[in-house]
């Protein structure tokens, strides 16, 4: 059987779900290559475990699999659809929202429901996230379900009487902000607190973003926050190694080698991309790629460094940013740091997944991550204790919303398949941090 090649092996008829065939005992080996897959995706990640360390850790055959699944992005699928028709069956029971403390329990509720089944299905959300690229083969299937989902959701706020935001990019908006966050509370990538915690503060933010007239004894019932948030201090540098001068035609033809990879690794993501791809794309011969890198890792390197040089100047311009002015220039230098934001997010969006994903484990790229994630938290904190509220609300929580607005917003518009400018872009990131972080606040006259 192993002798076989995989289009032979594929040709044979499958025991799919529905097949008259499977029987109990294919039923307990298809269950079993199910349940083996997702302990190796949680252990090795999506990228890092192949067809046959599955069927090895299922106690079965490549050939053997391949009556069951046509792939490991098969099997990948019917995790998905799991974790799918679970959070369909939560927004099913979603109750009449509102700017009451009725609207708002319900939304609570919604939110708690959420994270149950983010965290019953969290391997499978956090690899998602990791693959996420426009040519991935399960992409369609996900973002089929995305829509019908977000439709239900717009449906829900039209009945509810969202007003001042469109209701379809209310929806896209909370939908990705909700999932988002809770990736950022399984990996850790921000300081969030404790499950319950977390949960209380994501709906205040979710709930004022929706309905920003949210009277604050609609909150009443939740406990009380704790005090100050978590600052994570930002590490050293690392001492850069000098670039090699280069001839105006030589930096031309780095900086269209570094231009193509930027696009392909967010277009089909680090791992799907090749050396020849990357030539091919540039217009260059391989002989050309390799004067002047040393292989694709190598290019990663560049442009995450890259990457960090231009977040560490955002990140001091959003610190730098003081809202004790009038509303009007507050949120105007706001948007104008969001127009900047956007084309650079378009740019990197394929580093800073491979920056997250967790299968790289290069000291350079990791210590360039933290560096510029730490950057960006600090600044959004600074920005957030300029604030004073009259509701309690968590700090980290409110950082890791606002982080999650700057990481996702941008993506989650562009899926859409809408040719979407970057000002309009901007313009529902700004809505949105304004209605669900910074409406109806007293700006205090000094920032630590």
């Amino acid at each position: 059987m192993y002798g076989m090649s995989d289009s032979e092996i594929r040709r044979r008829d499958g025991y799919w779900p529905t097949s008259p065939v499977v029987g109990r005992r294919g039923a307990q080996t298809r269950q079993r290559i199910v349940a083996e897959t997702l302990r190796l995706f949680e252990a090795h990640g999506f990228h890092g475990t192949s067809v046959e360390s599955i069927a090895k850790a299922a106690g079965t055959s490549r050939a053997t699999l391949y009556q069951y699944f046509g792939s490991k992005e098969q099997i990948f699928t019917e995790l998905l659809d799991e974790c799918g028709a679970a959070l369909m069956r939560v927004v099913r029971r979603l109750g009449p929202l509102g700017p009451t403390p009725e609207g708002f329990d319900n939304l609570h509720w919604w939110l708690g429901e959420w994270a149950w089944v983010y965290d019953r299905y969290a391997t499978m959300f956090v690899q998602w996230a990791n693959i996420d690229t426009p040519d991935t083969s399960v992409r369609p299937m996900v973002l089929g379900f995305v829509r019908s989902y977000n439709s239900r959701i717009t449906a829900r706020l039209v009945s509810s009487g969202v007003a001042g935001i469109d209701p379809d990019a209310a929806s896209l908006a909370l939908t990705s902000l909700v999932h988002r966050f809770n990736y950022f509370r399984h990996r850790g990538n921000v300081p969030l607190p404790a499950l319950d915690e977390a949960t209380d503060g994501l709906a205040v933010v979710m709930q004022l973003m929706l309905f920003p007239d949210t009277p604050p004894e609609a909150f009443a019932q939740l406990p009380p926050v704790r005090t100050g948030p978590v600052l994570r201090p930002v590490p050293e540098p690392l001492a850069e190694v000098p670039e090699p001068v280069l001839s105006a035609r030589a930096a031309a033809t780095v900086g269209n080698i570094l231009a193509a990879g930027a696009r392909l690794f967010a277009e089909r993501g680090y791992h799907g991309t090749g050396v020849d791809d990357l030539v091919a794309a540039a217009g260059f011969a391989r002989a050309t790629f390799y004067k002047y890198f040393d292989d694709k890792l190598d290019l990663l390197r560049r442009l995450s460094a890259e990457a960090r040089t231009a977040s560490a100047e955002l990140s001091d311009r959003l610190a730098a940013l003081d809202l004790t002015g009038d509303e009007e220039s507050d949120r105007a230098a706001l948007r104008a740091w969001l127009v900047d934001y956007v084309p650079f997010h378009r740019r990197y969006v394929g580093v800073f997944r491979s920056w997250v994903e967790g299968s790289l484990t290069d000291p350079g790229l990791v210590a360039l991550a933290e560096q510029s994630n730490a950057a960006v938290h600090a600044a959004v904190l600074r920005l957030l204790m300029q604030v004073e509220r009259p509701y309690s609300l968590d700090l980290d929580v409110a950082a890791g919303v606002f982080i999650a607005v700057l990481d996702r917003v941008p993506e989650a518009v562009l899926e859409t398949g809408e040719d979407v400018a970057d000002e309009a872009i901007a313009d529902l990131m700004l809505q949105v941090l304004v209605r669900g972080l910074l409406n109806g606040t007293v700006m205090a006259h000094s920032a630590p």
